[in-house]
């Protein structure tokens, strides 16, 4: 992203001048009127894009859940203050600096990839700032930017771990063309191949009955075993075409609720990943946090457990001088930092049983390999 969207944000903020003081709580940012002199208070700013059509859902679901985290959690000596914005990068750069100039001391967000990256274009940052997602790999990030989110990237290299300990030594993988499945294949790869060693081959989504009974063979052998970076309904159509006696592994785009049997019956013995907060309902964080709201799909349940451990860690933050001693048993996960920008999460690990999901152990004997390395973990 350009330095320009950060110098059209200064000279904006210059001319429109600093808001009028809030009272304590969280609280509703609007456009200020221009005032005598500066009014600055120093808060904790919540960055979200409460005005876009394709993300406001989204974006009120992780109010909610950082809300209700605040509700519960231990007291801040900062107000918390929200700054709707839209998803558009050079709006969100402007709400970014408007925080900042009226007094923020911490920054939660911004929620999308765009966003973030036009944060992250900066090449230092004034306050620290926890993201809602990740930024490009390949881009230079500034020190006090922290980066955290549901990236299922990570799920897909996870993956790879447990299909590890299956013995087998050749992985079928199996997507389709949209962005995410992409990611997802390649975070498998990197760690299958290029780290473990081992073999694969690659096969694009198709409902052609020709390439389905094809899955059959192309699955069968004491050395094979199958990778799905496909949505649960894409997965059910293929599930009966693979070796039964294949190891078959996915990530949480799998995993769509434990209320129809049926459905998930056509999901047998699939191993998969996803966050406490929908496998472990006997978790301590999620017995601590669990909301008696209106019920909500698993991608929306998803965001508010983003919402509630992104609270968790911005207080861990605030009360540390050093990322590197976080640790946190989450509901979204096992979260910990991996230099030198990102708090990796680890899911646990599941399987599909006649309908029914089972918690299974995530293997800690993997091999380290030179490339095996937080920064490579990551990312």
């Amino acid at each position: 992203m350009p330095r320009l969207l950060t110098i059209l944000a200064v000279l904006l903020l210059a001319l429109y001048g600093n808001p009028p003081a809030m009272a304590t709580g969280v609280e509703e940012s609007t456009q200020p009127e221009i005032v005598p002199g500066p009014l600055i208070v120093a808060h904790i700013a919540l960055l979200l894009p409460l005005e876009s059509a394709a993300f406001a859902e989204a974006a009120n679901v992780v109010k909610e859940g950082f809300e209700a985290a605040a509700q519960r959690g231990q007291s801040l000596p900062l107000t918390i203050r929200l700054y709707p914005t839209s998803d558009d990068p050079l709006d969100i750069v402007m709400s970014y600096y408007h925080a900042v100039t009226s007094g923020a001391a911490f920054v939660v967000g911004p929620l999308t990839r765009d966003g973030v990256a036009a944060i992250a274009s900066n090449q230092t940052l004034a306050v620290p700032t926890l993201t809602l997602n990740t930024a490009d790999n390949h881009q230079t990030l500034p020190e006090k930017l922290y980066l955290f989110g549901l990236q299922t990237d990570t799920e897909a290299a996870q993956m790879a771990k447990l299909a590890l300990a299956s013995g087998r030594s050749h992985a079928v993988i199996i997507g389709d063309d949209s962005a995410l499945s992409k990611r997802l294949q390649n975070a498998f790869k990197q760690r299958w191949q290029d780290e473990y060693g081992k073999t694969l081959e690659s096969l694009r989504y198709s409902e052609n009955p020709l390439i389905l009974q094809q899955l059959r063979e192309l699955t069968t052998g004491t050395d094979r075993l199958a990778f799905l970076a496909l949505d649960a309904a894409k997965s059910r159509i293929l599930r009966t075409y693979l070796d039964p006696e294949a190891p078959v592994y996915a990530t949480s785009q799998i995993f769509t609720g434990t209320d129809n049997l049926l459905l998930n019956s056509d999901l047998n013995d699939i191993q998969f990943l996803d966050m406490p907060w929908l496998l472990q309902p006997d978790h301590p964080a999620v017995m601590a946090y669990r909301h008696t709201g209106k019920a909500r799909n698993t991608e929306m349940e998803r965001l508010y457990a983003l919402g509630i451990d992104a609270f968790r860690l911005m207080t861990n933050l605030l009360q540390r001088q050093s990322a590197k001693e976080i640790t946190l048993d989450g509901v979204t996960g096992n979260i910990r930092f991996a230099p030198p920008n990102l708090f990796t999460r680890e899911p646990v690990a599941a399987q599909f049983d006649n309908g029914k999901v089972r918690l299974i152990a995530i293997p800690s004997n993997t091999p380290e390999t030179p490339q095996n390395t937080p920064e490579d973990e990551g990312q």
